[in-house]
């Protein structure tokens, strides 16, 4: 009987006070830095939302799991100094993200534990992106026409950390904000990496849509301005994202009762 009710005991501990599970959403905006977008651009910011998963192994630790979409995009008309390279991109990217929280305050539904808290993040997560352009009159995907001579995935990993604010509504409902950016492990997010391949062989090899993709300095000029072997981006830094939301959520139990024995 002794063991049992320490069993108990220790479980109520463990699920009734430290492990509490919590069920959000969240919607705010996102916005890209990469070769498109060398700082930031308000005009560039779209839609970004998704919902997660936390778990709190006590106030000042959590693990959250998100499922996330965002859009992203950017163009050289931005910036001065790029207008005559002209390019230009939109993307859309889920993500799925395994994130580690610590809390700055004791955090909690409890008498001893505060309402609110800020906190830090980070964690790890993988995504898919499909880089697209506008081009007459509609929208296509940059990969089909390998505007770099290079196939890549559309598969990458990404390192998200950032930090937040939760304040607690009731015991059981709270709201949180936060800023948060991802250090991804790709640099195509916006189709731009490398060098230009030779434009003008690929008039011949797939037409004038394929030549404008790769050198859209054709539609300023009539004609390309790039040569086999220029720079057409920066390889050494891989793109990154960002975004600010604002979420609610849900705490699926605020007490456990040990079992009775008799």
């Amino acid at each position: 009987m002794k063991n049992w009710i320490t069993l108990c005991l220790t479980l109520y501990s463990f699920f009734g006070f430290s492990q509490k599970t919590e069920l959000g959403i969240h919607a705010g905006v996102s916005n890209y830095w990469g070769d498109l977008a060398p700082s930031f651009q308000l005009d560039e910011t779209h839609a970004a939302g998704g919902v997660f998963a936390r778990i709190n192994f006590n106030h000042t630790w959590a693990m959250r799991m998100e499922l996330n979409k965002y859009t992203v995009s950017g163009k050289d008309a931005n910036f001065d100094f790029n207008k005559d390279r002209n390019l230009s991109f939109k993307s859309q990217i889920n993500e799925a993200a395994l994130i580690f929280e610590f809390n700055y305050l004791k955090y909690g539904p409890y008498v001893l534990h505060k309402k609110f808290t800020s906190y830090v993040y980070a964690g790890v997560g993988g995504f898919s992106f499909n880089p697209q352009s506008f081009i007459n009159g509609a929208w296509v995907d940059l990969s089909d026409y390998k505007t770099e001579n290079v196939i890549y995935k559309k598969l990458s990993m990404d390192i998200p950390f950032g930090i937040g604010f939760k304040y607690m509504l009731s015991k059981k409902f709270a709201m949180e904000a936060q800023l948060g950016f991802r250090k991804t492990f790709t640099d195509y997010l916006d189709d731009v990496s490398t060098v230009y391949p030779d434009v003008q062989s690929r008039f011949t090899d797939g037409g004038l849509t394929t030549a404008t993709l790769t050198d859209r300095s054709i539609e300023l000029y009539g004609k390309p301005q790039y040569k086999l072997g220029y720079n057409r981006g920066d390889p050494t830094h891989n793109d990154w994202f960002t975004s600010f939301t604002i979420g609610m959520s849900f705490r699926l139990n605020t007490k456990t009762k040990c079992a009775r024995f008799f």
